[in-house]
């Protein structure tokens, strides 16, 4: 384990082995729902990040001291192995009998174990039709975002609930519908690259601005940090031997219509509002009036045994509720 510059740590032999395993253990452990990234596929990417699978191969893996995750450039070099694995394995059944290098066979034991998985994509934006409205010639539709947030360096989840008027009547501008189907627009696509890059509440609030939109529901939900030996907690979160002490955070921030006060069950984080000066904090709170949405924090853990006792011990001293699964 050593340094590299200072946001990064790169990790490589024993630590970076227990590392991989309790990663992908916890993210199967935190019993995710919907409105987070998917976990097989994360769980997978961080266990084919261990040495055991590719050592030899690739010389440890560059962490993200802020998040404890993998920065992009190494999450998207799992991809780019998955996606070429076939072909690997084709090439290398037509050099059998001759003799493999010690590099050669484990890139040969990798890359069979990358075809046992399906990666989901990294970045992936859905569109459902959810209902459709003739009396108001409007139309409502779900939104699912995917994506690896490099700035972070963490994955995260947007889910959207949103009503426009209709392409059935001359509307559509940035959703378009035929029957049950619906294909997004450059558009759409470019307004939640664009609006998607923080808390639901701005992504909420941006994208309430455009003309013939209505958003009904904004949900982030997000996997990390993750503490570790490696890169370990804040100050008076871990035990005095943290060997063994692993934390990974989920948390999910919704911004909605459907809720009727703002409520704040997250001890990392605050609401948006109570970030900004006292002369910004009236314009900001006027339009929530107006748009009729409510804020809900929250964030659940997953964590190994002898991070337990002192992880609830912390959340109980900040009189949050929050859930911790311990595997």
């Amino acid at each position: 384990m050593s340094q590299t510059r200072e946001r990064w740590m790169l990790a490589s032999g024993d630590p970076l082995e227990r590392w991989c395993a309790a990663a992908s253990r916890l993210v199967l452990a935190a019993r995710l729902n919907k409105f987070f990234p998917d976990p097989f596929g994360v769980a997978d990417t961080l266990r084919l990040m261990a040495p055991s699978l590719r050592g030899g191969i690739y010389d440890g893996l560059v962490l993200d001291r802020a998040s404890g995750l993998p920065r992009l450039k190494d999450v998207v070099a799992v991809h780019a192995d998955r996606a070429n694995a076939p072909d690997f394995l084709r090439e290398a059944a037509g050099r059998a009998g001759r003799a493999a290098t010690p590099r050669f066979a484990a890139k040969l034991a990798y890359y069979r174990e990358l075809t046992r998985v399906e990666l989901p994509p990294l970045h992936r934006l859905d569109i459902k039709l959810r209902r459709v409205f003739p009396d108001r010639k409007a139309a409502s539709f779900e939104v699912v975002f995917d994506r690896f947030d490099a700035a972070e360096d963490l994955w995260v989840r947007y889910t959207l609930l949103l009503e426009q008027s209709d392409a059935s009547w001359g509307g559509g501008s940035l959703l378009s519908r035929s029957g049950d189907y619906t294909e997004q627009t450059a558009a759409f696509r470019a307004l939640m690259e664009k609006y998607a890059q923080d808390d639901s509440e701005i992504t909420f609030l941006l994208l309430g601005k455009h003309p013939g939109l209505k958003v009904e529901e904004v949900v982030r939900g997000r996997l990390g940090p993750f503490w570790s030996p490696i890169c370990p907690a804040p100050d008076g979160w871990f035990p005095d031997d943290a060997r063994d002490c692993y934390v990974l955070h989920c948390p999910l921030d919704r911004a909605s219509l459907g809720m009727e006060a703002d409520q704040d069950m997250d001890p990392f984080s605050t609401l948006y509002k109570d970030y900004l000066s006292a002369d910004s904090r009236p314009l900001v709170e006027e339009v929530a009036e107006r748009l009729g949405y409510r804020v809900h924090k929250e964030r659940k853990f997953a964590t190994t045994p002898q991070a337990a006792p002192l992880l609830r011990t912390r959340l109980a001293q900040a009189k949050t509720v929050n859930v911790v699964y311990t595997a």
